[in-house]
């Protein structure tokens, strides 16, 4: 009875996500993707805030191909049903230029989108084909280059231990599959191993779960969760970046350490890919929103996956 009288109230923003919806089925199913186009991460986007829009502008604006979110779609705590509205005032709406652009988005879940219903967002992902999120981890390939989007929150909540143990023996798994074809490895997730700015570090499980699968293993790992932009250095040969600045940015230490890069500014992360002596090469940049303007850069050669465990 309570979800009947929300869904009434809220009228309006049901039948204007169901317009947007079917607006979305003109795009083909097929995502149009290659090792050639310009991938970007965004992540923390989950308040109406100025920052928020400022960032989806110049994301709009910008050459993205593909958009990866890190997670933290919807503060403070998700979304309870697939006709949520705040799917649709914290999300759709706000970014409504990059998707009409066609732009797609690939998930991951934080920790504030378990809060509520989480698989509300595979139900979403299922009737919009610009949202792409079969599962709470998934592979998509690119030619040489492999993106592996994985679940941290459930090492991260000790209320969620149930779910660990399927996704690390599903990664082992697929990480044995592509090994072969996979120049350029790619983690997308929420949470990070380690910071320099105010968020140090995990959950002893979640530390675990990200220094024995995924440091040593990939080229790069791509989080979110801190509200920085961040290049925190190699470990273990794996680059850890992260996007987190996408709604609410804070917390980047007051001294910037040597050799890192740690700034609060509303922006994004942007990846291209070249070809070098017969290796993939991932140049990304770092990118402040107001005014598209770069804000730091590097190169990673890719190695491909490097161990199973």
């Amino acid at each position: 009875m309570k979800r009947q009288i929300v869904f009434r109230n809220n009228s309006f923003f049901v039948l204007t996500f169901l317009l947007l919806i079917s607006t979305f089925q003109v795009y083909s199913e097929e995502i149009k993707a290659s090792q050639d186009s310009t991938f970007c991460f965004v992540g923390d986007t989950g308040n109406v805030t100025e920052v928020q829009k400022e960032v989806a502008e110049a994301l709009a604006k910008s050459d993205c191909s593909v958009i990866w979110h890190t997670g933290d779609i919807i503060y403070p705590d998700g979304i309870s049903s697939e006709g949520d509205p705040r799917f649709f005032t914290n999300f759709l709406d706000p970014f409504k230029k990059v998707f009409d652009k066609g732009i797609p988005f690939f998930l991951t879940l934080g920790n504030h989108d378990y809060k509520k219903e989480p698989r509300s967002y595979l139900e979403i992902a299922k009737n919009n084909p610009l949202i792409v999120y079969p599962n709470n981890y998934y592979l998509k390939n690119y030619d040489r280059l492999c993106f592996f989007a994985l679940d941290t929150t459930i090492f991260d909540k000790l209320y969620l231990f149930y779910k660990r143990r399927a996704q690390t023996n599903w990664l082992k798994l697929k990480k044995e599959q592509v090994n072969n074809s996979c120049d350029l490895s790619i983690a997308v997730a929420h949470h990070p191993l380690f910071s320099s700015g105010d968020r140090k570090k995990g959950t002893p499980q979640l530390s675990r779960f990200l220094e024995t699968n995924i440091f040593g293993n990939f080229d790069l790992y791509i989080a979110g969760h801190n509200h920085v932009l961040a290049d925190e250095g190699e470990r273990k040969g794996t680059r850890q970046l992260i996007s987190g600045t996408g709604s609410l940015p804070g917390g980047s230490p007051d001294m910037q350490p040597e050799g890192k890069f740690n700034v609060e500014t509303p922006g994004f992360l942007k990846l291209k890919l070249e070809e070098r002596e017969n290796k993939i090469v991932a140049e990304y940049s770092f990118v402040q929103a107001k005014g598209n303007k770069l804000l730091w850069r590097g190169v990673k050669a890719g190695q491909g996956i490097r161990g199973n465990n």
